[in-house]
């Protein structure tokens, strides 16, 4: 399994989209898991909304309210966030510099350094996010839903590929992760989603993951590079019992294409995961 994952992509290659997965895991196919948004749910609008609530501590449930060159600022530079928390670092770091130029796209070391000058505690910055989210859907839930697309056709298709089980490990609330699930009809155990609550961070889930299922390999599908290598770096020291991928489809950057093939990750589509999971059926 391992020999063959390396031999199919080595570190040097570029990027690689539509091949057929199921040439890389002949004959098996191991516990999938999902990243949620950016994979499963298209949330920037919300995020950008959420955030710039609680950064301004408002309550707007529409984005009319929210510059559109600052909404644009903070979209173009959302695929450096990975802890959420730090999403307020950026969009404090937008609304000073918006009206300057709103087509700025950070390095990742110019990222690195806002973040680092951020005075407030990644934990209570992340709590913030999330009791403003809360905020949010008590005062209008529908407007909130109304933010979030799914990602087609790979969402329908976990909805109707019931057979093969999948968790997700998202940096997202629990709450908010299973609304969305339930409303956009995907049926998932409330166990099975493994989130960011109380600071949790994805490799300690990742590690629940493994002690609950004790299996050998998982297969996980994130559109973070940095995400990708962080795990690596962490499960894959002795022997690989991670398989990652980055979902190209989802809220990536330059650096992220760079990335990726360098550190010898795949780059899937949809249609990648779509034929993965019939291979189940």
């Amino acid at each position: 399994m391992t020999i063959l994952w390396a031999q199919v992509y080595s570190p040097k290659r570029t990027l690689l989209c539509n091949h057929d997965p199921k040439n890389l895991m002949p004959g098996w196919i191991p516990m999938l898991i999902f990243d949620f948004d950016g994979v499963l749910i298209n949330s920037l609008d919300e995020v950008v909304l959420t955030t710039y609530n609680a950064t301004l501590d408002s309550l707007f449930t529409s984005m009319a309210k929210v510059p559109a060159d600052l909404v644009q600022m903070f979209k173009n530079n959302r695929f450096h966030v990975q802890p959420i928390g730090d999403a307020i670092a950026l969009m404090n770091w937008c609304l000073l510099n918006w009206q300057k130029d709103s087509q700025i796209i950070l390095t990742q070391a110019e990222y690195q350094t806002i973040v680092q000058d951020t005075d407030i505690a990644l934990i209570d910055r992340t709590q913030l996010i999330y009791d403003t989210r809360k905020r949010f859907i008590a005062k209008d839930i529908a407007c909130w839903f109304a933010l979030h697309q799914t990602y087609q056709p790979l969402w329908d298709e976990l909805i109707r590929c019931n057979n093969h089980p999948f968790v997700i490990l998202t940096n997202k609330n629990h709450d908010a992760t299973l609304r969305l699930c339930r409303h956009f009809g995907l049926n998932i155990d409330t166990k099975d989603i493994y989130s960011g609550d109380s600071g949790v961070t994805k490799i300690e889930n990742m590690l629940r993951i493994q002690e609950r299922f004790g299996q050998q390999h998982f297969f996980f599908i994130d559109d973070s590079a940095k995400n990708l290598k962080e795990l690596d770096h962490h499960f894959n020291r002795g022997k690989k019992v991670l398989l990652l991928a980055l979902a190209a489809w989802g809220y990536i950057g330059a650096e992220d294409t760079i990335m990726a093939p360098e550190t010898g990750y795949p780059a899937f589509q949809q249609t990648d995961v779509v034929r993965l999971l019939d291979s189940t059926i």
